[in-house]
């Protein structure tokens, strides 16, 4: 397993995109942690009376962690998704001992990976957040519970991502498929899932199980959102799905 988990970090690290779908997650939390503490400090005292959990400075991490999950799992699309449309991947199930220790090899490292760029976004995040915000930032244990549970999100979304790539055998559908699905496709099924009277259903959507899982248990009296830790176990469940079908998949049809 060692030498399968180091052929698949060496064939990152040997392309570019890894690094380059770092950047736009970084750039999008740096903007949004600055913007919402300028608002933040514009606000004053005004700002304790709505009594926000976090301030509304803190608005700024879960934009940060939002663009890290998308772009996690764009990285896990393409990080499985392109052996296949490349048949890079015939090589690999040739040369190890079986299927499955590749595709468990991908896997953790997407994992990894996804953990990495929660990381490094949420860092600069977080420093921003200190740098710009006025108001003294707590990091107590409710702020570190909040920005664990962000990170496990991201993981969560990456092992999506890939489970997407192995699902589809292209990198390219997996990521047009999360593109299409977290910013706009789930939100618009959620509108008609309520408007049916069919709450309960869109509730337990991967996307509407995102925020309660970001937010750890600082959401659980919202009515219309699944608390803890029912949250992060189901966005952990539709994790397993993808992954399992696509793993299926991958060992079981022929290769070219």
């Amino acid at each position: 397993m060692n030498a399968l988990l180091t052929s698949e970090i060496r064939k990152v690290t040997t392309l570019k995109f890894w690094w380059a779908l770092a950047i736009a997650p970084i750039v999008v939390g740096v903007f949004a942690s600055v913007i919402t503490s300028v608002i933040a400090n514009q606000l004053g005292e005004f700002e304790e009376d709505l009594d926000i959990s976090g301030g509304v400075a803190s608005i700024g991490l879960y934009v940060a962690a939002g663009a890290a999950i998308l772009f996690a799992g764009i990285f896990g699309a393409v990080n499985t998704g392109t052996e296949f449309r490349h048949q890079t991947i015939t090589t690999s199930f040739l040369t190890a001992r079986g299927r499955d220790g590749v595709i468990a090899a991908k896997l953790i490292v997407t994992a990894l990976f996804g953990l990495g760029y929660g990381m490094v976004v949420l860092l600069a995040s977080l420093i921003c957040l200190l740098i710009f915000n006025e108001r003294t930032v707590l990091l107590d244990g409710a702020f570190i519970g909040v920005v664990a549970s962000c990170l496990l999100s991201v993981v969560l979304w990456s092992i999506i991502g890939a489970g997407l790539g192995l699902l589809l055998k292209s990198p390219t559908w997996a990521a047009v498929v999360l593109v299409a699905w977290l910013p706009f496709g789930e939100g618009l099924l959620s509108l008609i899932l309520f408007g049916l009277g069919l709450g309960s259903v869109a509730v337990a959507l991967p996307s509407n199980l995102t925020l309660p899982t970001m937010a750890a248990t600082q959401l659980d009296d919202a009515g219309d959102l699944a608390s803890w830790p029912w949250a992060p176990l189901g966005l952990a469940l539709w994790a397993a799905i993808l992954t399992g079908v696509g793993w299926f998949l991958a060992r079981t049809r022929d290769i070219d």
